[in-house]
């Protein structure tokens, strides 16, 4: 996913997942033997009754001599017509990207995690009748940006324990909408998963690699059968 050469613009949240992919990339790269530049970015959107210890980031990324960008936005989330995690997302994807390609960024780095994958593939099937979830690695805007995904195969525990370590403290989600985000749901739905299997999320992720077709229904003759 990183190469000699590469300039790094990782999404900052405050929490735990962007906070341990920010001082890995950094620590890694004393070891890779590759050369490759990082900064960080902090979306804040004034419309989002929520908020951030911006000194908490500002004083994570001096300490690492990391670059902090923070970008303040009023787009508005809250619209009536959809939930707002809807908007706030598009928005802070939105701004992201424009922020990184207009700085000449070529990798966009989310601290998306493991966890973070399988409810994505859960809400995929469930909502939207379909196989999927997110890459660990995509290409956009005629291949100008990246998007990567380092921390894909660890989960919510081990991104835990690693920020305990580091002693920094995530922020609080206290978001006012997080009650109704369906994202929130299926969070709840796969700490459920957990009690029947440990391993669920990690089989999940290997059956992605272990498709048998042959095992699977003729889908044409499901869909006649449900006319």
């Amino acid at each position: 996913m990183i190469a000699d050469g590469d300039r790094i613009l990782v999404a900052l949240s405050g929490g735990k997942d962007s906070a341990a992919l920010l001082d890995i990339l950094h620590n890694r790269k004393k070891s890779l033997g590759i050369n490759y530049e990082l900064a960080a970015a902090f979306i804040d959107l004034s419309d989002v009754p929520y908020s951030v210890n911006r000194e908490r980031l500002t004083v994570f990324t001096a300490e690492r001599n990391i670059p902090l960008y923070i970008i303040d936005d009023d787009t508005e989330v809250v619209t009536g017509e959809k939930h707002p995690c809807y908007f706030c997302a598009r928005t802070r994807r939105r701004l992201l990207f424009d922020f990184a390609v207009k700085n000449g960024f070529n990798k966009l780095a989310f601290g998306h995690n493991r966890d973070d994958l399988v409810e994505t593939f859960l809400m995929n099937v469930i909502y939207h009748s379909e196989l999927s979830a997110f890459p660990v690695k995509l290409s956009m805007f005629d291949n100008r940006l990246d998007i990567i995904r380092p921390l894909i195969y660890i989960g919510n525990k081990e991104a835990d324990r690693y920020v305990k370590l580091l002693g920094f403290e995530p922020a609080a989600y206290n978001c006012p909408f997080a009650e109704g985000n369906d994202r929130e749901k299926f969070r709840k739905l796969l700490g459920d998963l957990y009690d029947f299997h440990p391993n669920v999320a990690d089989n999940i992720m290997k059956s992605f690699n272990n498709i048998r077709p042959e095992y699977l229904p003729i889908l044409k003759q499901v869909a006649k059968d449900n006319e």
